[in-house]
């Protein structure tokens, strides 16, 4: 067997791959650490996780060495004119769902076992179907909603980090599933017309936003801990935090206040941060709806927020009126409030107007930092708080950060699971290093 050093200075091969995934394994995690910018100058394409990999992940057991991997293919949609180098006798569960049109969401749990999809309506037939399916084993596919059940599709559908539910809005109604038997939890309003819910409290879905609910579109967030989802209206302006496991208000802000999706929450869901009009970012407590901070953006609209785990910190995602390009900014809260430069992507190797698809947008906060993601019709760009860009497309990607903040899982034509860490360019090197 080749040396890791031959094998590293060869040209990128499926089969040198996989010679040196044999190899990786062996190694001690400085090692590692020595020999990753190598692996890393590799596209991210040419670094699929291997089978055995992928067992290990999938059970939880996530290993030093899979941060090298770069992209697992998880599966096809089989879409309208739909041409594949991965459709040659691919058949899943997923043949059993109306994919024609596509996706308008996904979602996925750490362990990137199953994913949750949303099928693009047929607008004049059905809505879109949502379904979980299995990625291991890839005929199982649990039905959360058909599309003959309502007219509308899904835009933003998030998985709690506990992995336990399902939660997304359609027809201005939220659903929350069991993410394992694909029972409903709740539903808000309850489709059985029940009064029980306290009006004053509580102003989602009221009737006099009916005439906008195709274009009102609703974020969630959950809290890190699982327990607390926030949930805003990008239109109408209306702003909840609920019980994720029951659906029971915790807090709605009045509708008078301008507060407005995206939105997000702390590790214990006790910090809420949403927007407010002309790019601002407010946070909030989460248990009185109390303003402890209205941070000016120079943004001119916010299409995703991320917070820092601790509450320490808000990341916003967006754009500018001088510039459609995508930018984001750093709202730094404790220990003093403070306002960061705008960030932009070093190298934007696709065309993206961020005015467009703003429902697509995503912000994650991860171990090593917060991330951001932007697609539209031309393209779909994943960059950094320090301004990389780590990854691009050149055409729309729905997207879905894992909850752990490892992978992504992009969805078009085909579902692939990216590695965070594995996208990392390598750092430069200077003389003497």
């Amino acid at each position: 067997m080749s040396t890791l050093d031959e094998l590293l200075n060869a040209r990128p091969t499926k089969e040198i791959w996989h010679e040196i995934c044999q190899l990786l394994p062996e190694l001690n995690e400085e090692q590692l650490s020595t020999i990753a910018p190598r692996v890393l100058s590799w596209p991210a394409q040419q670094r699929p996780m291997p089978d055995d990999w992928w067992d290990q992940w999938t059970t939880g057991d996530v290993r030093p060495h899979h941060s090298l991997a770069g992209v697992r293919h998880l599966g096809i949609l089989r879409v309208a004119d739909a041409e594949d180098e991965h459709d040659e006798g691919e058949e899943t569960g997923l043949d059993d769902a109306d994919f024609y049109h596509g996706a308008t969401a996904v979602a996925a749990p750490s362990d990137l076992s199953w994913v949750a999809l949303g099928a693009a309506a047929e607008w004049h037939h059905n809505g879109g179907d949502i379904v979980r399916w299995n990625t291991i084993e890839k005929d199982r596919l649990t039905w959360l909603l058909g599309g003959g059940d309502y007219h509308d599709e899904p835009h933003d559908m998030q998985v709690s980090p506990d992995g336990r539910t399902v939660l997304t809005s359609v027809e201005s109604c939220l659903h929350a599933w069991s993410a394992e038997t694909g029972d409903e939890l709740w539903t808000h309003p309850e489709r059985s017309g029940s009064d029980d819910e306290e009006e004053e409290e509580d102003d989602f879905g009221d009737e006099e936003d009916e005439e906008d609910e195709d274009e009102d579109l609703v974020r969630i967030s959950f809290s890190g801990d699982s327990c607390r989802v926030a949930i805003g209206t990008c239109t109408s302006g209306r702003v909840e935090v609920r019980e994720a496991e029951t659906g029971r208000v915790v807090l709605s802000i009045p509708a008078g206040q301008q507060a407005f999706g995206p939105v997000a929450l702390d590790e214990n869901g006790r910090l809420l941060a949403h927007t407010s009009p002309g790019g601002r970012v407010v946070v909030r407590e989460a248990d009185s709806g109390t303003v402890l901070v209205t941070a000016q953006t120079r943004l001119s609209h916010v299409n995703a927020l991320a917070m820092a785990p601790d509450g320490t910190a808000v990341f916003a995602v967006g754009g500018t009126a001088d510039d459609a390009a995508p930018a984001a900014q750093l709202l730094k809260l404790d220990p003093a409030h403070a306002v960061g430069a705008l960030i932009r992507p070093t190298e934007l190797p696709v065309e993206i107007d961020t005015s467009s698809f703003t429902f697509a947008t995503r912000a994650m906060w991860t171990d090593r930092g917060p991330y951001a993601f932007v697609t539209a019709d031309k393209g779909s760009v994943l960059f950094d708080s320090t301004a990389r860009t780590l990854w691009a497309y050149p055409t729309r990607q729905i997207v879905s950060f894992t909850p752990d903040g490892r992978a992504m899982v992009t969805v078009d034509e085909t579902i692939e699971a990216w590695f965070l860490t594995g996208l990392a360019a390598p750092e430069p090197t200077t003389a003497g290093d």
